[in-house]
């Protein structure tokens, strides 16, 4: 039995049909760069509703994936490093990926940006971030604290000059972004936590990428005891306890992510 078979007989959900079809038309050896099957084809192809179908649609559109043409059918954007990257944050949401996996690479990744951007970092880029810290220490509620710390970490990595490791820092913004909902939710990790981010600007203005990069992994690594007992729970069961108990609020968290990013002008090759 074919795995298309399967589906239709167990049936498939929005997130699985999702990845499917990126997997397939955008980044699978069926990716073409034009119009797609008709949602009639693909409904019957699936063994699920055009309405489903279209929702599953309308969610690859907002990623930039796809584009829908009225009258003309839909249409697949050419791959750019946005998507790329957003793909990538699909796939580890869909995985068994932990908090415990996501700290580890975020250090890896992070103290290495810190470090180059205390090497490469321009007055430019180092003035944005002095304006990132402002609104964070500015921030009188946890959503605007939460922008200016993700971009705050953005400009560090944009810092490097190394097109790679914005991308690669870009693919996990949405993910470090949940880590951060959390760790400012909490006053004692706030507390020791919120100081380092001047500690690692004043290391890459003075060029001491040692210092930098150490400070970075203490920064980075509090956000293990912010865990706790979810520390090695999977992120898609976190991610949604997040979004329902600490965000309160009507926005995604790519909305609120995509607004900070524009504020400072941070592409991260996200856009």
């Amino acid at each position: 039995m074919t795995l298309r078979a399967v589906q239709r007989r167990i049936g498939i959900t929005q997130d699985a049909l999702a990845q499917n079809l990126t997997e397939r038309f955008i980044f699978g050896d069926e990716a073409i760069a034009g119009m797609m099957p008709s949602a009639r084809i693909l409904a019957e192809e699936y063994g699920v509703s055009r309405l489903f179908l279209r929702e599953v649609l309308a969610g690859l559109q907002r990623q930039g994936l796809i584009e829908t043409v009225p009258g003309k059918g839909v249409y697949v954007r050419k791959p750019n490093m946005l998507s790329a990257a957003r793909n990538v944050h699909a796939t580890i949401r869909q995985s068994s990926a932990t908090a415990r996996d996501l700290i580890e690479a975020r250090g890896n990744l992070e103290e290495q940006c810190a470090a180059l951007a205390a090497q490469r970092a321009t007055a430019q880029d180092i003035e944005q971030m002095e304006l990132a810290l402002k609104a964070f220490d500015d921030a009188t509620s946890l959503v605007p604290r939460a922008q200016a710390d993700i971009a705050f970490h953005s400009l560090v990595a944009k810092g490097t000059h190394n097109p790679v490791l914005q991308i690669m820092f870009g693919s996990i913004t949405t993910l470090a972004f949940d880590t951060m909902l959390r760790s400012l939710s909490d006053p004692e990790i706030f507390k020791v936590g919120a100081p380092l981010h001047h500690t690692i600007l004043r290391a890459i203005k003075n060029r001491d990428d040692i210092a930098a990069k150490r400070a970075m992994s203490k920064h980075i690594h509090l956000a293990e005891k912010s865990y706790k007992s979810d520390l090695d729970r999977e992120l898609r069961e976190i991610a949604e306890r997040i979004v329902k108990d600490v965000l309160q609020s009507n926005l995604t968290i790519d909305e609120i992510l995509d607004s900070a990013l524009q504020n400072y002008e941070v592409e991260l090759k996200r856009k």
